[in-house]
Order: C-alpha cells, then sequence, then structure tokens
C-alpha cells in the first residue's frame, strides 16, 4: 500500500491522520519480515518504528538506533524522519501541534493502557479503530512443540498452579495472557515460524482450576485452540466471572469487543516476573550454552585470521551460521546477525544483505553482534574486531569502551536496585570524553525465548523494576562515528547474590559470555590496576572453560588471545 493509496483511503474514512505501528496483536514481539507494515509502505527495516500519515506529509519517528538506518532507507523528500522514541505519544504531540483531531490507528497495535492514557492526555483528538489497512499477517500453519523438562526445569503443571495460586489471591477466575514469551514460558511451548525466536503466538486463557484454552488462527498444539473470532464471545460468555489481563500487553481491540457485563480487570502478567528470575536449570542451561556459543565464536576468529584478502560481510554471517549450527542443541540465531564493516558499524543494527553487502576493509573494523537459540539458551555478544592495523582513534575509543564495559561488569548493587541507576555506570567513561550512545547499555534476555525481555533493563529510559537473584541481563556500551566505524562490547551477564556481605543484600553480576575481547584495540595504559586485572581474569576463565572444545589451531588460537596484557 502506498502513502497515496492511504491518504485516499484517509479522506474516505474522514481522517486526518493514519498511524502505522510495527508489530500486530502481540504487543512489543518479533514478527516475520513479510508482516513487516512500515518496510512495506516506507522501506523501512528496523525493529522499532511507528509512522503517521497525513494529508500533506508522512513522519517516521525512530529511537537512536536507527538513526542513520533511517535516512538510508525512506525517501526524505516524502518523509521526515523523528529521532523521537517511535511511541504513539510523540505522535500525538506533533499531530497536536498540527491541529490535526481525527486519528485513525488499528486497536490490535496499541495496548489497553496506552490507549486510555492518550485518550486522557489528548482529550481534543478523535481516536478511531480504523483497523488493519494492509493485512500482512501471516497464515501459515504452526505447530507448537513441547520444550522438555529437562530444559524448562519447571513443568506445566506447576506453572500453572502458580497462576492458580494468584488467581485465588486476587479472588479472580481467569488470567487472559497475551504476551506471547508469557504463554510460550509458561506452557513450555515453542515453534519455528519466526526466524530468531522460538515463542508460540497464540494468547492463553487460563482457569482457577488449572484450564488452558489457546487462541490462534493458525496454531497445533497438545492443548484446546480456537480460532481469533471466538475470543470475544468466549470472554463474553464468562460474564459471571473475573477476568484478569495486562493492560500493557492487551490489545485495545480485545476490550472493545467486550460489553460492560464481563468483569475485565487489569493486573500485571506474573509470568513476564517469574521468567526475569531463572530457576536452577534455566540458568545452567544459559551458562552451558554460552560454552558452546563461545566455541562457535573461537572458531570463526581463528578462521577469520587466516582467510585472504576479499571477505565480505555475507561472508562472515555465513561462516558463524554454519559453526553455531555444529553446536549441541542449536535452534536457530537469536537475531539476525550484525555483520558491520568499517563505516557501516556506525549504524547501530546495520545487517548486511545482497544490496549492502561490503568488503572487509585491509586495516579498519569489523563489528560482529550476534547470538543463538539454543534448546537449553539463549545468546548474545558483540565482539569489535581490528584488521589490519588499527588507528590510535579506533584504539583510544575501544578502550574507553572496555572501561565502560568493566565498570557495570564489577559493580556491587542493593538488591531491588533498578537498571535506570546502574546505566550511568557504564555511561560515567564515555562522558568523560564527550561521547555517549543512542542504545541503551543492557537488556533482559530469555532462556531459549526473546533476546530482548522484560520487565529488566539497563538504560536512561529503563523502569523501576528491580533486579532479583538469577536475571540475565546484557552489557554493551558502545561509540559509534559516522563515516568512520562503530565499536561495541556485549557480554551477557546474570545477578547473583553478593556472597561476603552480610547480611546478603546485595547483587553483582557474573558473567556468561566466554568470548575473547581483541587486545590489539586495548591501549593498557588507559586502564587500572584494577581493570587490567579484571581482563586477565575473564580471559583466563575464557581460556580454562573453552579449551577441552578446541584442537589444532583454534586452540592455538585462543592461547593467544587470551594471554595477559
Amino acid at each position: 500500500m502506498t502513502l497515496d493509496e492511504i491518504r485516499n483511503k484517509m479522506k474516505q474514512s474522514g481522517l486526518d491522520a493514519y498511524v502505522i505501528s510495527h508489530g500486530n496483536r502481540f504487543i512489543g514481539q518479533d514478527i516475520l519480515p513479510d508482516e513487516h507494515k512500515i518496510k512495506a509502505v516506507c522501506g523501512f527495516s528496523g525493529s522499532a518504528g511507528i509512522l503517521a500519515v497525513t494529508a500533506d506529509n508522512a513522519y517516521l519517528f525512530v529511537d537512536g538506533r536507527y538513526e542513520l538506518q533511517s535516512r538510508q532507507q525512506v525517501d526524505t523528500s516524502k518523509i521526515t524522519v523523528i529521532d523521537k522514541m517511535p511511541r504513539f505519544k510523540n505522535v500525538c504531540d506533533l499531530l497536536q501541534e498540527k491541529g490535526l483531531i481525527s486519528i485513525g490507528y488499528d486497536a490490535w497495535n496499541h495496548s489497553v493502557a496506552e490507549m486510555e492514557f492518550l485518550k486522557r492526555k489528548y482529550r481534543e483528538m478523535q481516536f478511531i479503530d480504523a483497523g488493519d489497512w494492509l493485512n500482512l499477517d501471516s497464515t501459515k500453519p504452526i505447530t507448537a512443540q513441547v520444550r522438555d523438562i529437562q530444559f524448562a526445569g519447571q513443568s506445566r503443571e506447576e506453572k500453572c498452579k502458580l497462576i492458580a495460586d494468584m488467581l485465588w489471591e486476587k479472588q479472580s477466575d481467569y488470567y487472559l495472557f497475551t504476551s506471547a514469551d508469557s504463554v510460550s514460558w509458561l506452557l513450555n511451548l515453542y515453534a519455528d515460524d519466526l526466524p530468531c525466536s522460538p515463542v508460540i503466538r497464540a494468547y492463553a486463557l487460563v482457569s482457577l482450576k488449572g484450564d488452558v484454552t489457546l487462541f490462534s488462527d493458525r496454531l497445533q498444539a497438545d492443548l484446546p485452540v480456537k480460532p481469533w473470532s471466538e475470543l470475544a464471545d468466549t470472554l463474553s460468555a464468562l460474564k459471571d466471572a473475573k477476568i484478569l489481563y495486562d493492560g500493557h500487553t492487551t490489545p485495545e481491540k480485545i476490550k472493545l469487543s467486550l460489553s460492560d457485563e464481563v468483569s475485565f480487570n487489569k493486573a500485571p502478567d506474573i509470568c513476564q516476573e517469574l521468567k526475569a528470575a531463572k530457576n536452577e536449570v534455566e540458568l545452567q542451561g544459559m551458562i552451558n550454552c554460552h560454552i558452546r556459543d563461545g566455541v562457535a565464536l573461537v572458531n570463526l576468529f581463528c578462521w577469520l585470521e587466516k582467510q585472504p584478502r576479499g571477505l565480505t560481510e555475507l561472508d562472515i554471517v555465513e561462516k558463524l551460521h554454519l559453526l553455531r549450527a555444529e553446536q549441541k542443541y542449536f535452534f536457530s540465531e537469536s537475531f539476525e546477525t550484525i555483520a558491520a564493516a568499517g563505516e557501516n558499524g556506525a549504524i547501530v543494527h546495520y545487517q548486511p544483505t545482497k544490496e549492502t553487502n561490503t568488503n572487509l576493509p585491509e586495516n579498519g573494523l569489523l563489528l560482529l553482534d550476534s547470538g543463538g537459540q539454543y534448546l537449553d539458551g539463549t545468546t548474545d555478544v558483540t565482539r569489535t574486531i581490528a584488521l589490519g592495523t588499527p588507528s590510535r582513534e579506533m584504539i583510544t575509543d575501544f578502550t574507553t569502551v572496555l572501561k565502560a564495559h568493566i565498570a557495570l561488569a564489577k559493580v556491587r548493587f542493593p538488591l531491588g536496585t533498578a537498571g535506570i541507576k546502574l546505566d550511568v555506570i557504564a555511561r560515567a567513561n564515555l562522558w568523560q570524553n564527550g561521547e555517549d550512545y543512542k542504545h541503551g547499555t543492557g537488556h533482559g534476555v530469555a532462556c531459549f525465548g526473546n533476546v530482548h525481555e522484560g520487565p529488566i533493563s539497563i538504560s536512561v529510559g529503563s523502569s523501576e523494576y528491580g533486579f532479583k537473584p538469577n536475571m540475565v541481563c546484557s552489557n554493551e556500551p558502545g561509540v559509534y562515528k559516522e563515516g568512520k566505524y562503530g565499536i561495541r562490547i556485549e557480554n551477557l551477564q546474570y545477578s547473583s547474590i553478593v556472597k561476603d556481605f552480610e547480611p546478603a543484600e546485595f547483587l553483582e553480576f557474573r558473567y556468561l559470555t566466554k568470548v575473547p575481547i581483541d587486545k590489539k584495540l586495548i591501549d593498557k595504559y588507559m586502564l587500572s590496576a584494577g581493570e587490567q586485572e579484571w581482563l586477565n581474569s575473564y580471559h583466563q576463565d575464557v581460556y580454562n572453560t573453552l579449551t577441552p572444545y578446541l584442537s589444532g589451531e583454534a586452540k592455538l588460537w585462543l592461547e593467544k588471545a587470551c594471554s595477559p596484557l
């Protein structure tokens, strides 16, 4: 659908603007490439954005990760790119300034809580559920598979018992789970329709008795499944019962479809909190899969060092996939691999395509951000690699980023500390040099689920949700210089009780990622004694852990890569 076609339909519908969001009825979850409505309209392929079309312009809101990418992908003579968080609220601020009143949107793509807020704040505006004008949702049949308890650590019945206990406490009868990752974790189910996320895209209605009904048009599972068209009628038939839902993940369309007689009440999705703190089986799985992932990356770096000139970004992507696929329990990538050579590294979420594929420079940097989904866990790691001889500027910037990474890796903090309070610990090292980065410092990570998982995060925009033991997050500060290069160092880490403090009310991070950090880019004289000690200890642990799984040239490569500064 073109911008002109959208404008014609706006005119027919009496709308001043039509808003297109990234995503579908699974708010905040991954989508298939063919379901990307914003890309279909304007060409922007990023994983976060919102597009507002008016009679005389179109406005694409993106966050700092996609500032450069968006301007390369869209026709800026027809679309104004705005570097501001892609939220409906920010769109409304703009439309309000322009005096636009009648705003069309798809109520399946926006939550109950979001729309209640907007309708309170912008009382002069009319928000009209105009539906989905592009209709790109996949219709491919999917079969859900059951994740074995040896990986999940808890049975479906045990988890549903926790939901029943919560319903009993709240004197309620049902909970409607609308977040795909919650449903997948709760029921120990997974699927392969999404290229990098094993979640099943279905809603689950769980009763006080532990009975479960799924809703999806294209899913086969070992539980009852009803089509989307029966959701409203099923809920309406329960008018004598009290149904709970999460206002931040449940589409407004569901509430609009119910009569006032239905007792539909907000309560936070308890699965989000339960799955964030990994059980002992999940945590051990995360540890194990990171060892195998480290082996794959060491083999890649050893191979890369011995290759002749002329390799491209896509050569790296292909080789890394093959090496990961050799590892036990491999399922898929956890996101599309970012292999960014030279100046492409400054595009934070750059992903090479046949059209953009670039040769690796003889002297420069390769930013490689990648991860794997394994049946026992999820990985996400970024390494910046020196190709040839790095410049003094590159070494200085890299070492500054390393200092930021180590600062967060070493921090100890009170139990319950929110990520927003930890973010500055990493950024402070960059601020002292007049540098910053337009993305979060860390995001939560699932165990065989979404590589970006709430409710925890470490960023300037983090919620006040506090860290508890066994929560996995990333640590990924960076520096990005347009037209030159990008630098990022990312490990996954988990929160653990500090055992030498009494009482045990403090946490520290323990790293999961087992991959060397490129010493050719480190100026050791910029590091303090404590920072050098951390790096040498990290490399010694990587060497000790991975050596039994390597042989020949890869083993020798690792020994050199992990030698002390």
